[in-house]
């Protein structure tokens, strides 16, 4: 799309919008223009600037309808999330605060590329608090475990090395390629702070219980290094290997997120592995032997619990587990980044600002892109797209649809066909009134022909003065009469070609033309008659003559004065007719019959004419019948009247018809629509041509914005029946083969909900052979690290049900779409860890495994696993505190399923299936019939006999 309709080398948009409550005015748009003219001088970060100063026309829809609001589109050559990006927008800002903005009027960036900025600067802000809060619990939980200062300071000075090794590895990675995402921080802080501290956790519990037992305390340091080294390695590389599976998705939040929490717990691992054992070795004395296990103990009961009735235990565990991850099905996902931040952020203020002045959605719109391999500059194809706009307008939730044929929203009403018909209706009204005003003409000549047959009765006397006269009458009559005739010829040809009016009725003026001057020669020669007896004496003193020169004169004088005007207007209102179209068959039909009748009555004239010329010397008798050929006009001219007012009625019958089919077809079902390509080339068409439709007119754009957020699944659903809305309104038409693709604001969510599920399931398939594979080399079994496995999967559920109640249909929050695979990778990751270190003490012993073996292994373990679950989950609650939406999900889920996998899948569930499976956990190994001796294991705490006796550390 930026190919065809922009620079080709914009990355990404961002909104600057100028408000001013007050409306805006001229000092506002004149830090408009500077703004326009301040960003047009660094191409190299502004590819290309969307505003409405050099597109006057594009004024009326970037700015609000009350006249407070102005925005404009700003192309970035750096890509969404880049730190180039943040350069710019940061960039942007500056030269925001440098306009002279007046009093009350407020400047504001926005858009994709500026929420991620201010994601990030909120996770940035935020980081430094989650470190305090990690520390603070971290040191407060240390000091509840050990309550020896030397002991909190070995976990801290590791952590901290560790934390500041972590951070030049990953900038050193980063400088040579490794991309990093906007939450690498935080979660760095959380998994060096947690994993560190687990893993001295572990060696120094270790160390407490070689020490104890009478060990030096280099010894120590090496005996505990070397039972619990190989666990930390195995629980490391699960985190490693889990982490580094999502460096192979395709979403960036993933890829960038997961090799570098891999390098962190890697690094960790190496610092804990290394310079703890020193700073055990050094402080050896002072963190001192672990204190001896009592009897009565929590983790001693319920290893005796876990013990006695392991399928009670793996019910009640499991139990619980099913009961919160029945919530995980109703999970709804958000890929909403202004959600994911505080509302007070400047990108977020700048789109509230927006949504207070404008339609919503005008920042987030979606694009419907229709390629073809013709130019769709053409009518018919314009046609297609006026109904795939008309298709895409009715799908549920559709606001505003923009198009190259309705490029404000509305419906292009010259291109309508109803409005076209109506002012073909128009025209034909007028030819009605045009013919209106020439029947008085007709009406006239039909009178005066009346006269003429009167007249002629008294004009026998000197009719044979008038011979030459007389023969120039007939002569005329004749050609009247061919007139008449092909006027009539050409009139029912039209009526039988037609259903065009305007080759017909230009006919008919041409006949009528013709009429006129063949009337006009007949004129002329009545003319002469009456001049060549006004000129004769004895005429003149004969009375009879004298009054049938008087007649005569009065039939000239109607004729020239009232036939030929009637003729000429005739012919006009043809001509009129002529620019119309319309269906009038049948009035021509009638016309052409009225004219034939005129053609009888002129050829009656003219042998009526005929029969004066050659029995001139018989004046009375030739009279009497040039009387009765001229009575004989009247009729036909009366029934051209006739003829006249059935063409008047048609014209008005059909002008009313197309009337009516403007009223019904101005309506969005018919889809009349009819645009021809030569409007594209018109100036005010211009702006819509660039917009909507590519240079070389094979790619259309079509811009629909919804009545809903287009980020909610809702909006999704929608950018869905849009396509396939388009696609069945060129289904059998010219585009038919048109492929049709989409992009915008609901596109990314759809799109994100696409790569995700593909994620999800990479992710978890990887993880799980992952972590499954590492399980197996380091118990050397099958059996244990399937249910193992299934124990650390059912409690991810169910801290991922945990969170969707509490976030969700608690708080009202939709869940971050990072939470579930993040979630997913560090609590099965984790979760592993803490199984491989309770299996790991109870395959201490050998392959022989019993209830009691069982029973040990949780009491030795209990303390240290619940201290270093606690821990870490400390560090992922203090993510809690993050303004960043994300984040606190992140982080409540971890917590939760860190201490379910503490408190009930370490505690008692896996537990239970150790007891349950005795030696069938480490299947397929058998126990060797000549096993070597096994280190002897520690008895089992008994509860003493006498309930007031305490063993003393």
């Amino acid at each position: 799309m930026d190919d065809a309709f922009g620079s080709g080398n914009t990355q990404s948009y961002v909104f600057v919008v100028v408000t001013n409550d007050n409306g805006l005015g001229a000092a506002d748009r004149r830090v408009y223009a500077d703004l326009v003219h301040a960003l047009g001088e660094e191409p190299e970060r502004v590819s290309e600037v969307q505003d409405y100063l050099e597109e006057p026309q594009a004024r009326r829809s970037m700015t609000s309808k009350d006249g407070e609001a102005t925005y404009l589109v700003v192309g970035l050559r750096s890509a969404v999330g880049s730190p180039a990006s943040d350069e710019d927008v940061k960039w942007l800002r500056s030269v925001v605060d440098d306009l002279d903005a007046p009093p009350g009027t407020e400047v504001h960036v926005t858009g994709d590329p500026a929420m991620i900025t201010d994601l990030t600067t909120a996770v940035n802000d935020a980081s430094l608090k989650i470190t305090a809060v990690s520390l603070a619990l971290l040191v407060g939980i240390l000091w509840l475990v050990y309550r020896r200062v030397a002991t909190v300071l070995v976990s801290l000075v590791t952590i901290g090395i560790a934390l500041l090794c972590t951070r030049g590895a990953l900038a050193w990675a980063g400088e040579h390629g490794l991309a990093l995402s906007t939450y690498t921080d935080a979660f760095v802080v959380a998994i060096t702070l947690g994993a560190g501290t687990d893993y001295c956790v572990f060696l120094i519990s270790r160390f407490r219980e070689e020490y104890g037992k009478g060990l030096e305390s280099t010894e120590a340091v090496a005996e505990s290094v070397s039972r619990v080294g190989p666990a930390l390695l195995a629980s490391a590389a699960t985190v490693i290997l889990g982490a580094t599976c999502l460096g192979f998705t395709d979403l960036a939040i993933f890829a960038t997120t997961g090799p570098p929490m891999a390098i962190c717990v890697a690094v960790t691992v190496a610092v804990s592995l290394t310079f703890t054992p020193a700073l055990m070795r050094w402080f050896g004395p002072r963190i001192g032997p672990a204190p001896m296990a009592r009897a009565d103990s929590r983790w001693a009961r319920t290893g005796r619990l876990v013990g006695s009735h392991p399928a009670r235990v793996l019910v009640a565990g499991v139990s619980v587990l099913v009961l919160l991850a029945l919530a995980l099905p109703t999970m709804q996902l958000s890929f909403d980044e202004r959600a994911a931040q505080p509302p007070d952020t400047p990108s977020n203020v700048g789109l509230a600002a927006m949504a207070e002045h404008f339609p919503p959605n005008q920042t987030l719109p979606d694009y419907v892109l229709i390629r073809s391999d013709q130019d769709m500059a053409n009518t018919r194809d314009l046609a297609v797209l006026n109904a795939v706009s008309t298709a895409v307008a009715k799908v549920d939730g559709v606001d505003q649809v923009r198009s190259i044929t309705q490029p404000a929203g509305k419906r292009l009403k010259p291109a309508s066909i109803a409005n076209q018909l109506g002012r073909l209706a128009e025209g034909l009204h007028q030819a009605d009134r045009k013919l209106e005003s020439g029947e008085p003409g007709l009406e006239q000549l039909a009178s005066g022909s009346g006269d003429l047959a009167d007249a002629l009765d008294q004009v026998s006397s000197g009719a044979r003065k008038a011979e030459g006269g007389a023969a120039e009458l007939s002569n005329g009559s004749k050609r009247i009469a061919g007139g008449l005739g092909q006027a009539a010829d050409r009139t029912g040809k039209a009526a039988d070609g037609a259903r065009q009016l305007r080759d017909g009725a230009a006919t008919l003026a041409a006949g009528l033309r013709t009429a006129h001057d063949q009337v006009a020669q007949a004129v002329d020669g009545l003319g002469m008659i009456v001049e060549a007896l006004e000129g004769d004496p004895i005429c003149t003193a004969d009375p009879v003559c004298r009054r049938s020169r008087e007649g005569l004169r009065t039939i000239y004088a109607g004729q020239r004065d009232q036939l030929l005007p009637g003729l000429a207007e005739a012919a006009a209102g043809a001509d009129k007719v002529a620019a119309g179209h319309g269906r009038l068959a049948t009035g021509l039909d009638q016309l052409a019959a009225g004219l034939r009748q005129a053609e009888s009555g002129s050829n009656r004239i003219a042998d009526g004419q005929a029969q004066l010329s050659e029995k001139l010397g018989e004046l009375e008798g030739g009279t009497d019948r040039l009387a009765t050929g001229a009575a004989g006009i009247a009729p036909g001219i009366e029934q051209l009247l006739t003829q006249t007012e059935q063409l008047r009625d048609g014209l008005d019958d059909s002008g009313d018809y197309l009337q009516d089919v403007n009223q019904r077809a101005d309506t969005p079902e018919a889809g009349g629509f009819y645009l021809p390509a030569s409007a594209l080339d018109k100036p005010d068409f211009a702006l819509a041509r660039d917009v909507f439709l590519s240079e070389d007119g094979k790619l259309a754009r079509i811009q629909v914005t919804g009545d809903t957020d287009p980020l909610t699944p809702a909006g999704q659903e929608r950018y869905d029946e849009i396509q396939d809305a388009a696609k069945q309104a060129m289904n059998n038409t010219r585009l038919d083969d048109s492929t049709v693709l989409a992009t915008g604001a609901a596109g990314l969510g759809a799109d994100l909900a696409h790569y995700l599920a593909d994620d999800a399931v990479l992710v978890v398939v990887a993880v799980l052979m992952m972590v499954l594979l590492i399980l197996i080399l380091t118990l050397h079994a099958v059996a244990a690290p399937l249910y193992l496995l299934a124990s650390v999967v059912l409690s991810c559920a169910a801290a991922l049900g945990l969170t969707t109640l509490v976030f969700q249909h608690l708080a009202g929050q939709d869940i971050h779409f990072t939470v579930p695979v993040i979630v997913f990778v560090l609590l099965v990751a984790v979760g592993a860890d803490y199984n491989i270190l309770l299996m790991s003490r109870m395959r201490e012993s050998g392959l022989a495994l019993d209830r009691d073996e069982v029973a040990r292994a949780v009491t030795a373990t209990g303390p240290v696993i619940t201290a270093a679950g606690l821990i870490f989950a400390s560090t992922f609650v203090a993510l809690l505190f993050s303004p960043v939406e994300a984040l606190a999900q992140t982080g409540f889920a971890v917590a939760a399923g860190l201490l379910l996998d503490t408190f009930v899948v370490r505690t008692l569930v896996v537990p239970a299936c150790a007891a349950l499976f005795e030696e069938g956990s480490w299947w397929p190994h058998p126990r060797p019939a000549h096993a070597p001796a096994a280190v002897e294991p520690a008895p089992i705490p008994q509860a003493p006999l006498n309930p007031m006796t305490r063993e003393k550390s």
